[in-house]
């Protein structure tokens, strides 16, 4: 015999466990110490967004940093906090350069840094098979992963259009570095 079991809306249920866990929605006014930020407890407006909800601050604890760094947070970051042992904690990822940058983007060769670093420019495309240098980009630097394990480098000519792959490295925090990958040495093969 199957029995079907309603689905039953429990919020009410989920405001109770809040309102014995503590939960809090707050704003992020500063660094206090290391990884505590001081915030001030916020609500929903009825435009949408949020409002002071009193005049009291509260410490926080970001257990996304380490406790013996000064935090990263900027100030005005919302955030849920939960009171676990009279203790105010949140969970905020530090931004990192990473989500920041496009995964891939269009790039022409400027110049040759030697081996297999190059000065790229990033482009926008201007029409089918046309592209221009995207306005504010500046000169970075690309590798190609086709030289790095073959010949001596420096053999994508000036001018040539490459897809440019943006990764972050595994350092803290994170530094983006940029790669693509051009058949550089094809134009010699018959």
């Amino acid at each position: 015999m199957t029995r079907t079991v309603p689905f039953r809306d429990a919020l009410y249920r989920l405001a109770q466990a809040g309102d014995a866990l503590g939960v809090q929605l707050v704003r992020i006014l500063a660094v206090a110490q290391n990884n505590r930020y001081t915030a001030m407890p916020v609500e929903f407006a009825s435009s949408g967004g949020t409002q002071q909800a009193d005049e009291q601050t509260l410490t926080v604890t970001n257990l996304a940093e380490p406790a013996d760094q000064t935090g990263q947070v900027p100030a005005d970051t919302d955030a849920v906090a939960l009171d676990v042992e009279g203790r105010w904690i949140v969970f905020l990822r530090p931004q990192s350069t990473a989500a920041a940058a496009p995964a891939a983007f269009p790039a022409k060769i400027v110049s040759s840094l030697g081996g297999a670093a190059y000065g790229v420019l990033e482009q926008t495309c201007t029409g089918a098979g046309s592209f221009a240098d995207k306005s504010g980009a500046t000169q970075i630097t690309a590798h190609n992963l086709a030289e790095l394990s073959l010949g001596p480098g420096a053999a994508v000519n000036v001018g040539t259009m490459v897809l440019v792959t943006a990764i972050a490295d595994t350092g803290n925090p994170p530094i983006m570095r940029y790669v693509f990958d051009h058949p550089a040495y094809a134009k010699y093969l018959n």
